[in-house]
């Protein structure tokens, strides 16, 4: 199968990503990338821009019925739905592990970038905008400085 694999990568049926992807790039280089390849790298940095935190999409996974990861895993109790419920627990605990990643692998400072609205023109307040407003509001004020304020509230 492995060398199924090389052979359309070199063929050009397939794309080589996930063979160069895994070279270390020079110290100083900057990577751009989604959350999720960002941690497949675990490679810390001192900064990190986190894009658009209203957005639903650092919350809701990608809609795939036919390869639903939970219902479809092995620990899933057979003939059991899948609710809203579980979806909302599981968009939750990604969500969660998905900032504690990010945040591990930070070394100094991250920016978080805003847009108020959404590709259609609506209000974007998303789970992950929600949860740090909630943290700079009730943090500790020696972990926030003045400077840090001011952004939350611009």
């Amino acid at each position: 199968m492995g060398q199924e694999y090389l052979e359309m990568v070199q063929d050009g049926v397939v794309a080589a990503q996930y063979i160069h992807g895994w070279q270390i790039g020079p110290e100083d280089a900057v990577l751009l990338a989604p959350a999720y390849t960002f941690l497949m790298n675990n490679r810390p940095v001192d900064y990190q821009f986190w894009l658009d935190i209203g957005s639903r999409g650092w919350f809701e996974r990608l809609e795939q019925p036919l390869t639903h990861p939970y219902v479809l895993s092995r620990q899933w109790p057979q003939n059991t739905p899948w609710t809203d419920v579980e979806e909302y627990e599981t968009s939750q605990e990604t969500l969660y592990r998905l900032t504690l990643g990010l945040l591990r692998r930070c070394r100094q400072k991250v920016f978080l970038g805003l847009c108020e609205l959404n590709e259609q023109g609506n209000d974007q307040k998303g789970p992950l905008l929600k949860a740090i407003q909630r943290v700079l509001r009730s943090g500790p004020p020696s972990l926030l400085t003045e400077e840090d304020l001011d952004d939350a509230r611009a």
